[in-house]
């Protein structure tokens, strides 16, 4: 694994991680702030999945297959995510 793809690791690990124990010792005192939480929860998302969509989409057109393989493990923790954002909406 080369420093890019540590980088990346820890980018899509640490980031939602720091977010949603941030949400979780500061919880959203009415229902307004649980939806801007929310939202910020989807944007996050977002952002990492194009993150991650373009280091996928760079090795692919520089023909390093194993490396784009590679890089398709980093979605899961994106699902994860999107999955405790349905979770944290249902919850409110």
């Amino acid at each position: 694994m080369n420093k890019k793809d540590l980088i990346r690791w820890l980018i899509v690990l640490i980031i939602p991680a720091i977010t949603i124990i941030y949400f979780h010792l500061i919880p959203a005192k009415d229902s307004t702030e649980h939806l801007i939480n929310g939202i910020i929860l989807a944007c996050e998302a977002t952002f990492l999945f194009k993150f991650i969509l373009f280091a996928i989409i760079g090795h692919h057109l520089r023909g390093e297959h194993q490396e784009k393989k590679r890089q398709y493990f980093l979605f899961i923790p994106i699902i994860l995510l999107i999955l405790y954002t349905i979770y944290y909406f249902q919850t409110a």
